[in-house]
């Protein structure tokens, strides 16, 4: 059984999903975890929000910043794990809002040399603001979440019905979200956490999980218990055809140590 688990939430200048998001790890059934806020650069807004929030959240909350540099969320990711003292990480983003079991389903499936994968709702962006505006969570009722899957407001409704299991195991990158997944804090480190090579939005956590593969730990899919992911505007994709081909050469390598991660943070 996994002693206590570090959540990771990375976060960029939006205190108003950081809210809900932190709300739902308030109301947790499993409360043995310590938060990790892995922020890209965020103004004294959200640093002003997390202080607040912190002294009276029943879980411990560390607030991990560097310069804003632009989209740099593999380098924050890694100052943030070269701090976690947690045998078992979770990884997860700002714009997710966690299901009441969340911490509970991933410490009960947790297996050695095993990455869990998890799913997500995608929330509209009416219901996005309505939530923002009320500062308030879903309750994650069967009965609510049918009447706003009627009103457009979600997606679809079926993760929620699922009783949590773990998939067969799965070789393929495809379906990788950052929305949540978890490992031992050991084999992140073995494989030198993330690849700073990656700049710019999008690839870093599909170059994670490939080297995760390389290095021998199987992928299983989490079915049920999935977070809300609350609608934005997408990230500029600038970077995105370079980032393709640092994550080609990845996978042509079978590369299983990032070129730019955790042990050249202080070299």
């Amino acid at each position: 059984m996994i002693d206590s688990v570090a959540v990771i939430i990375s976060t960029y200048n939006n205190p108003d999903f950081l809210r809900l998001v932190l709300d739902g790890y308030n109301k947790q059934s499993d409360a043995h975890f310590s938060i990790y806020i892995a922020d890209d650069g965020s103004t004294e807004e959200t640093r002003t929000f997390i202080e607040d929030i912190s002294k009276a959240f029943p879980t411990p909350i560390h607030h991990i910043w560097h310069e804003d540099q632009g989209f740099r969320k593999a380098r924050i990711h890694n100052l943030a794990l070269q701090q976690v003292k947690e045998d078992y990480v979770l990884l997860t983003d700002g714009d997710c809002i966690p299901h009441p079991h969340l911490i509970a389903t991933h410490r009960r499936l947790a297996q050695e040399e095993t990455l869990i994968c998890g799913s997500r709702i995608l929330l509209s962006p009416t219901y996005t603001k309505h939530l923002c505006k009320t500062k308030s969570i879903p309750s994650f009722a069967a009965f609510d979440y049918l009447k706003n899957r009627l009103k457009g407001h979600i997606n679809r409704v079926f993760p929620l019905f699922l009783p949590a299991h773990l998939s067969a195991v799965k070789q393929k990158l495809s379906g990788i979200h950052g929305c949540h997944i978890s490992c031992h804090t050991k084999d992140l480190l073995h494989i030198n956490g993330f690849d700073e090579s990656f700049e710019g939005w999008g690839r870093e956590d599909s170059d994670l999980v490939a080297r995760l593969l390389h290095s021998g730990i199987q992928r299983r899919n989490l079915r049920g218990t999935p977070v809300l992911h609350l609608w934005h505007k997408e990230n500029a994709r600038n970077h995105l055809q370079n980032n393709d081909a640092l994550l080609q050469a990845c996978l042509d390598e079978k590369r299983q140590r990032s070129l730019l991660g955790i042990r050249e943070l202080n070299s």
